[in-house]
């Protein structure tokens, strides 16, 4: 298949059910509205998307069912990355693989995130199962994912672009970025944008040389998510988050047209395809 014929993927997404219907853990930190592959489908159709990665959101645990649920109704067109038992096993991690599993999080930062604690126990399971461990971490604890990478384990995967935003402040962890994308065992997903606290209107200023600057060190380890539906605007007091076109112009308009098609549909495949 030539890569314009590749399918285009949004690398990071969530579904929600009706609380009624699917609660929450504890001190999860938002009640999520319902929004389902469907919707997903819908959003991202008009902007040439159509295959999406659906990651378990901290709001439900290690309790996955609305996640293998969405799966099935996908019929090929997504694939999941779950949060599941530090206990589980290999047997186990190879029938979630053929339900269209692909990596495990460790989710570090969100309230009822499972943490990182148990990675080195199951670490060997996933690599033996063919899951990537995908790792949602503060900027600050960036470092501590180098010691792993050294370690022979799964590939991995860094969230919304690790906390490594340009600019002074972020520094330290754009280098550590860069070490750890220098390992040849890390991708990065291009999202999360609205977490470092700048105007959207400073977006592509702000985020613009980041990109081209991982573009031209790491042309194959980029990805590309929306993170629909965006969490973090389920508080009202956070505003409105940008249009789903708007996301993805954002990468193109830093990187150009060559560059983010292979971002959007080269670069998945060793992940998820």
């Amino acid at each position: 298949m030539t890569p314009s014929r590749l399918p285009a993927w949004d690398c990071h997404t969530h579904v929600f059910d009706d609380p009624g219907r699917r609660p929450t853990v504890p001190g999860a930190g938002y009640v999520p509205p319902v929004r389902t592959f469907e919707d997903l489908a819908r959003t991202g159709a008009p902007h040439g998307i159509d295959r999406f990665v659906l990651v378990q959101p901290s709001v439900y645990g290690h309790d996955n069912g609305l996640l293998l649920e969405a799966l099935r109704h996908a019929a090929g067109r997504a694939r999941g990355v779950l949060v599941v038992p530090d206990d589980a096993t290999e047997a186990q991690l190879a029938a979630w693989r053929e339900q269209g599993a692909r990596g495990m999080r460790f989710n570090a930062v969100s309230g009822g995130g499972n943490g990182m604690k148990g990675y080195r126990a199951i670490a060997p399971r996933l690599r033996a199962a063919g899951w990537h461990a995908q790792f949602f971490v503060a900027p600050e604890s960036l470092k501590d994912l180098l010691d792993i990478v050294a370690h022979d384990g799964p590939d991995m995967v860094v969230d919304h672009l690790g906390g490594a935003a340009d600019g002074p402040a972020f520094e330290a962890a754009r280098d550590t970025l860069f070490r750890l994308l220098d390992s040849g065992r890390v991708w990065v997903k291009a999202s999360g944008f609205y977490r470092y606290g700048y105007p959207q209107a400073d977006w592509p200023e702000h985020f613009g040389e980041l990109l081209r600057e991982l573009t031209r060190r790491y042309p194959d380890r980029i990805v590309w998510a929306s993170d629909w539906p965006h969490t973090w605007f389920f508080e009202p007091a956070h505003g409105q988050p940008m249009a789903y076109g708007e996301l993805l112009k954002l990468v193109r308009d830093a990187v150009g047209d060559t560059a983010c098609e292979r971002i959007l549909r080269e670069n998945p495949r060793p992940l998820y395809d």
